[in-house]
């Protein structure tokens, strides 16, 4: 009667044979290397695929996240260069109030009234928009002022207050033109970004 050496089990035969009840050789040999294991170049080739898709998945929010993100800095722009210029409305307005029989002060930017304005009327007077670009001053003799952004592209669409379409704009371009306490062009709703 023959024995396993691993497990003692009762076996035909010793030999190379697998065991019934161990799956070790019944003679007591080393086990043989299983064959078949797992595929290093499956692997591999499992993982480079798994990175491709991670890569194109990040390659979609980013083409999502972007725009909107960008989007959402104009927007802050443009609200930032209106809350400013109301600012300096209110300080002009001010200003007129103390002088009646004045004209509201020369100037074709904000900087030239900082001498008129500053520190009375506002501690700090903003002279630069949301992008950067200097913001204009019109006094309108008798009529009042005007106070004007050129908006992200930097180029004024008029040169006169007259020539300014009343309303709401599309474009982050556009202009924004704050007018005798209100504003004559200003942005609202969805904005692009590109020209008119």
């Amino acid at each position: 009667m023959a024995f396993c050496a691993y497990c003692g089990s009762h076996v035909a035969q010793v030999s190379f044979v697998p065991c019934a009840s161990c799956g070790n050789p019944t003679n007591g040999a080393p086990p043989r290397p299983v064959s078949g294991g797992t595929n290093v170049m499956a692997l591999v080739i499992g993982i480079v695929v798994a990175a491709f898709v991670i890569i194109a998945i990040v390659g979609i929010l980013a083409a999502i996240a972007i725009p909107n993100f960008l989007t959402a800095m104009e927007r802050s722009k443009q609200k930032r260069t209106m809350a400013d210029m109301r600012m300096i409305a209110t300080a002009l307005e001010t200003y007129g109030v103390d002088h009646p029989q004045d004209d509201y002060p020369p100037g074709t930017t904000v900087a030239d009234l900082r001498t008129h304005l500053q520190p009375t009327y506002v501690k700090s007077l903003p002279v630069l928009d949301g992008w950067a670009n200097e913001i204009h001053y019109m006094p309108l003799p008798k009529q009042g002022y005007a106070i004007v952004s050129a908006g992200k592209n930097k180029i004024f669409e008029a040169g006169a207050l007259d020539e300014y379409t009343r309303g709401t704009t599309s474009n982050f371009d556009c202009d924004i033109v704050f007018s005798n306490g209100e504003f004559v062009q200003y942005p609202e709703g969805v904005q692009s970004g590109g020209g008119q």
